[in-house]
């Protein structure tokens, strides 16, 4: 599922950390962020917390 959630990140133009059973992606607009924060509660089912330019997911 990482990969899955990696793949959505990078096809919204973002790019992502992973660390410590969190992966926070950081994109150049808060649209983005919440365009990928909602492709990935449709495809994955977690839902991803959106703050400004940045969102979280825990794994």
């Amino acid at each position: 599922m990482n990969n899955l959630i990696a793949e959505l990140i990078h096809s919204s133009q973002g790019y992502f950390h992973e660390t410590a059973g969190v992966m926070v992606g950081f994109f150049n607009d808060p649209e983005q962020a919440r365009r990928c924060a909602s492709q990935i509660a449709a495809t994955t089912g977690k839902t991803a917390e959106v703050c400004g330019n940045q969102l979280s997911i825990s794994l």
